[in-house]
């Protein structure tokens, strides 16, 4: 028995070390509450609708638990999942956000979260043509529009279908540099978006020609805008 009690000895002392450090950190540490911002991912949402940007992105959790564990938790980038599977219908609806949302380590508590609700509201996806504006700027001095054509002339627009519905038209960047002749100018510009919650369904690059002419007397030569009619 003597022996085998002191047979390696070292590695036994450097195990039963090892084995107390760890019971110390993990065990014996105290307790700390903390709160945590924790993005939100919404799982399954439904094809062909759209989350609203009023719908929140983020939640504060608080949590108790060691500082080891704590810190465990925080580095590996937690989220709150909110599965949205059963829903058919655009709408608002309400998650109570628990425990059962957040993939947290053993040990560590999720105690609530603020805000305890979170509101979501989906839209039906929706696709329009609308004509593209092209915006022109600097008008050399004694010169007006006389002809504009913009290649192509429509782009469709793909989002929300609040924001589609009242989505005119898209304007371009402002095309500058027009040179004082009467002959037709060439220029390449892309279409902007105004609105966030709307995008394009293909690339926003268009062709806009231009033809100036002798400016009439008392005619302004700001900025303009217009259509291919």
């Amino acid at each position: 028995m003597k022996r085998w009690l002191l047979e390696n000895l070292g590695l036994k002392v450097f195990s039963l070390a090892a084995a107390t450090l760890l019971w110390l950190t993990f065990v014996a540490s105290p307790e700390l509450v903390t709160y945590v911002s924790t993005p939100i991912e919404y799982l399954n949402v439904p094809a062909g609708m759209e989350i609203m940007p009023e719908s929140p992105e983020r939640v504060r959790l608080e949590v108790r638990g060691t500082s080891n564990r704590i810190r465990y938790f925080v580095n590996s980038s937690p989220t709150v999942v909110l599965n949205l599977s059963g829903i058919e219908r655009p709408g608002t609806y309400s998650f109570t956000v628990t425990a059962e949302h957040v993939n947290s380590p053993p040990g560590l508590t999720i105690v609530r979260a603020v805000p305890a609700q979170v509101r979501l509201r989906l839209e039906r996806r929706l696709r329009r043509t609308v004509p593209i504006r092209a915006k022109l700027a600097n008008l050399p001095r004694g010169y007006r529009i006389s002809e504009l054509v913009v290649e192509p002339a429509s782009a469709i627009v793909v989002g929300p279908e609040s924001h589609v519905l009242t989505a005119e038209f898209v304007e371009t960047e402002a095309v500058e540099g027009l040179q004082p002749t009467e002959e037709w100018q060439h220029s390449e510009t892309q279409v902007v978006m105004n609105d966030p919650e709307l995008r394009l369904e293909k690339d926003g690059r268009v062709k806009v020609l231009v033809k100036l002419s002798a400016q009439v007397a008392g005619e302004k030569t700001d900025a303009a805008t217009a259509v291919r009619p």
